[in-house]
């Protein structure tokens, strides 16, 4: 089958058509002088011609392109960090070109003169001369880059997605730098270019939508949101788009294909209930969602493509055939027929693009992990690009029949000339990433229904704070976990993993388990033991300081912290040593803590509390305390959204070079609430249990829309004569009064007296009392609210009688009118002592969030309503107190059965 090169003669005719068409109107705002930067001297002598309109095509950012101009085709080579050169006629690995660290995405120039490739681990795009495969400039990008696609009219533009920035970067090629960006919204990921009209079109990892924006202007003209798969059965599709990758254009170039999976709201975890594949179809003219029509007489499907409707296929045993996680999507010329690769069950779908179902399928494509489609100009051919195997497929269309099969032509073609991975590491990130359960043993999933990735779509890093936004379990008093554990407790919650050759593997074997593998975690094969230790080399490179999510470059130096900063910033550093940050590793209510989940699940979780507490020791990794220093906060590069516990990204860095520049180019993002979030937003690894939801509760306000935005440092970090206050006051009185701060005990009452206002009326029975959230961007209480203290009780005026507090030993009676929460295990048992390992269900969750009310009553008997004045009201208030630490904690953790919490009054109101 192999294909004729494209003669020279038509090369030149491309050439011609280019430099005979005329220049494009530059949008508006482009720069054309070089960035920030940019390649040392321009790329080019001038500027390509545009495109002639006949010439143009649709496009799409992929793992594989093919090069027309040179009968070739080039691959991203993920973690390899190269991309390669394949003569696909002669079936042989031409030319390999190291890049960087993970090589996602490669785009040929409509021109043919370059090759794009997105290193997603070095934040850049590398332009590559096609012709010689030499690296002639690496362009900067942001954060976490995933895709780049050329303007199909005018190949001087190159459109480059950054996840973590939510924007699409334009590369100027010529200049060989960054011209502007444009803001798309969070999470952009795939990229596709229409031929027929001046857009581009960006799809989000998460979101589950298409942002359509307008290349005349650079600006977006409209977001298609893919609308929720509604509910009717658990095993049937439902649930939320998510995971979207790419976006394939028609022939006809009026709508798009995107591949993506759907997370079902069902939980806890259920192999066959949480995760299904699905193509939805985008009106690219209309900007809107396409809709199936019922009514119509052919049954065509035009709209979203679901297992067992349009992907309809049954297994030899007669059983409906289950994909998993379709990534990719290839359109042929002709318009009749679509390939789409579904990257975990490792299969190719062919598709009717007229009926829009699924007419054949190619199971078990000789590969790991199928990522990229790409097809010849001709239609004769497609290539698949596996990350795993580092291996290109050659697949014959039948000419784009159909009604006729599409096959396999020869045998991989390997991609690269080694893998630096090592190979325990590379067979743990495949049996991460597949969904195969007849590839090879063991069994990680059943039926093809899901991978690891399939959730963890990079791993546990960028995105896993949008499976927090994303789920919600139904009942938090039954079961508050949204992952792992519902078959099998978690030994350990995977904080032995990162400990490389010493991993537990049962709790690995727990979420095989659950996406149905038949394996008995606590009796495991040796097989299953093997690829649990593997997997635990995956979580050993994501989690690299145990279950932190707290990633580092480099160890600090601790002689170049605190101290050391205070021989400049002294007020700061005077301010900082009596703030709670201070002391937070050394406060002995959390050394109790930590000593708590060291007994119950052993040593290693306890990085999970030091990660937050003591970042700076962490990172180093030893075991002296260092608190919450300078380097905690100012060695921070980046905050990754892994959904808290620490997902900071820090870098050791030599704070006497540069040390202004420094300062002021990160101090901006120190101010944003997603740093503030790294800490103050916790879950628990493994069952997702959110136990601080801080940084949650403040997006759920009208803080962040406020016109200013009120941010996390607006309160807590106010500043005076332009210098932040290093306090950092919040609420934690018990901490400075036991440090014997005064300074900051007043800060922290101040606070709390602008929190909430009460008011208080008789009724039936009692007293109902009104507690108003105020003052503050999130909950109240918030923070580690299974610790804290509030509530209402009725004190006469004259001091007589005092209904609804404390007894007289100190304690609070449950039944209060309170509010905070109750976190409980498995058999309903309160956790009074804070044991997150065990926690399953919050039994009770009474709180009040930003702006809102929360109403509490209080019965009075009637002997306590004969001593109140005649008219049972008068000289009677309604009082809120408040400790920040629970008694029943705070006496186990002292050893000290008398002793208490400050209890600070925080509002008053007289009963009406």
């Amino acid at each position: 089958m192999p294909v004729a090169r494209f003669a020279h003669t038509t090369l030149l005719c491309w050439l011609a058509a280019f430099a005979a068409a005329c220049e494009e109107h530059l949008p508006t705002g482009a720069m054309l002088d070089a960035g920030e930067g940019a390649a040392a001297a321009p790329l080019e002598s001038s500027p390509p011609g545009v495109v002639s309109p006949d010439k143009r095509a649709n496009a799409s950012s992929s793992a594989v392109t093919y090069d027309p101009f040179r009968g070739v085709v080039w691959t991203a080579n993920g973690d390899v960090g190269s991309v390669s050169r394949v003569d696909v006629d002669s079936r042989t690995l031409v030319q390999e070109v190291a890049i960087g660290k993970d090589i996602r995405s490669v785009a040929l120039s409509p021109d043919g003169a370059w090759i794009a490739a997105v290193d997603r681990a070095g934040a850049t795009v590398a332009l590559v001369d096609a012709e010689t495969g030499q690296v002639r400039a690496t362009v900067a990008v942001g954060p976490h880059p995933r895709a780049c696609v050329w303007d199909a009219a005018n190949p001087r533009w190159l459109y480059a997605s950054s996840e973590d920035t939510g924007v699409v970067a334009v590369v100027d090629r010529t200049l060989g730098s960054v011209a502007q960006t444009i803001d798309v919204g969070r999470l952009p990921s795939g990229l596709a270019v229409s031929r027929d009209r001046r857009e581009l079109y960006v799809t989000h990892r998460m979101d589950g939508d298409v942002t359509i924006v307008d290349l005349h202007t650079r600006t977006v003209a409209a977001d298609v949101q893919l609308a929720d798969e509604p509910f009717s059965d658990p095993g049937t599709p439902n649930g939320k788009p998510l995971g979207l990758e790419s976006l394939a254009i028609t022939a006809d170039g009026t709508r798009g294909w995107v591949p993506h999976e759907l997370l079902a709201p069902a939980h806890p975890f259920v192999f066959n209930q949480t995760l299904f594949p699905a193509i939805s179809v985008v009106d690219l003219v209309g900007q809107a969602e396409v809709q199936t029509d019922p009514t119509d007489a052919f049954m065509k499907i035009a709209g979203r493509k679901n297992l067992f409707d349009a992907i309809k296929f049954v297994d030899p045993d007669a059983q409906p055939t289950v994909l998993s996680q379709p990534c990719a999507v290839a359109m042929h010329p002709n318009g009749a027929v679509a390939w789409a690769v579904a990257c975990a069950s490792e299969d190719l779908i062919t598709f009717s693009v007229t009926s829009g179902t699924a007419t054949d399928l190619l199971r078990n494509l000789p590969c790991n992990h199928p990522v990229g489609l790409a097809m010849d100009l001709t239609g004769q051919r497609v290539f698949v690009a596996c990350d795993q195997s580092h291996a290109l497929l050659t697949l014959d269309t039948a000419g784009g029949n159909p009604v006729q099969h599409t096959t396999l032509y020869g045998d991989p073609i390997s991609l690269v000339r080694s893998d630096p991975i090592d190979p325990d590491l590379r067979a743990g990130l495949r049996f991460f990433f597949r969904a195969n359960s007849s590839k090879a043993p063991p069994a990680t999933t059943r039926n093809n229904w899901m991978s690891c990735g399939g959730c963890h779509l990079d791993g546990f890093g960028s995105t896993n704070m949008r499976l927090f936004e994303s789920l919600r379990v139904h009942d938090p008093q039954v079961d508050a976990q949204i992952g792992h554990g519902a078959k099998y407790a978690l030994r350990d919650h995977f904080s032995s993993a990162p400990q490389v050759g010493e991993t537990d593997p049962h709790d690995i074997l727990v979420a095989f388990s659950d996406q149905g593998a038949p394996t008995d975690p606590d009796n495991p094969t040796q097989d299953e033991a093997q690829a649990a230790l593997q997997i635990g080399q995956v979580i050993a490179q994501d989690l690299s300081n145990g279950p932190t999510w707290l990633h580092s470059d480099g160890k600090p130096s601790p002689d170049s912290d605190a101290a050391f900063c205070g021989n400049c910033h002294k007020p700061e550093y005077e301010a900082w040593q009596q703030s709670v940050h201070a002391h937070s590793a050394e406060d002995p209510l959390f050394v109790y803590g930590v000593g708590v989940e060291r007994d119950l699940v052993g040593q290693p979780f306890t990085r999970l509390c030091y990660g937050c507490h003591d970042p700076v020791s962490t990172r180093i990794g030893d075991s002296a305390p260092r608190q919450v220093t300078c380097l905690g906060c100012h060695d921070v590069e980046q905050a990754i959204r892994a959904g808290g516990n620490g997902d900071l990204v820090a870098a050791a860095y030599d704070w006497n070079t540069d040390h202004k520049d420094r300062a002021l180019a990160s101090l901006e993002d120190l101010r944003k609430p997603e740093f503030c979030g790294g800490c103050h937003q916790q879950f628990v690894p493994g069952t997702g249990l959110v136990t601080i939801g801080t940084l949650g509760e403040y997006h759920s306000s009208a803080y962040p829309t406020a016109d200013p935005a009120i941010r996390c440092v607006d309160c807590h970090m106010p500043k005076s004569n332009g210098v932040a206050d290093h306090h950092f006051p919040g609420g934690n009185i018990y901490l400075a009064s036991h440090y014997q701060q005064d300074v900051l005990v007043g800060e922290q009452k101040q606070n709390l007296a602008r929190a909430v206002s009460l008011e208080a009326r008789r009724v039936p029975g009692g007293v109902l009392v009104t507690v108003h959230n105020t003052g503050v961007g999130h909950s109240f209480p918030t923070g580690v609210t299974d610790l804290r203290e509030a509530w209402v009780e009725l004190d006469a005026q004259d001091g007589s009688l005092h209904i609804g507090g404390p007894s007289q030993d100190g304690q609070l009676s449950p039944g209060a009118a309170r509010l905070g929460t109750d976190l409980a295990a498995a058999d309903g048992g309160i956790l009074y002592h804070h044991e997150l390992s065990l926690a399953t269900h919050v039994a009770f969750d009474v709180r009040v969030p930003a702006g809102e009310a929360q109403a509490l009553f209080i019965p009075l008997s009637s002997d306590q309503t004969a001593t109140l004045s005649p008219n049972g009201s008068s000289g009677l208030d309604a009082v809120l107190y408040y400790r920040n630490i629970r008694t029943t904690y705070v006496r186990a953790a002292l050893g000290d059965p008398s002793a208490v919490a400050p209890a600070t009054e925080l509002a008053r109101a007289a009963v009406q």
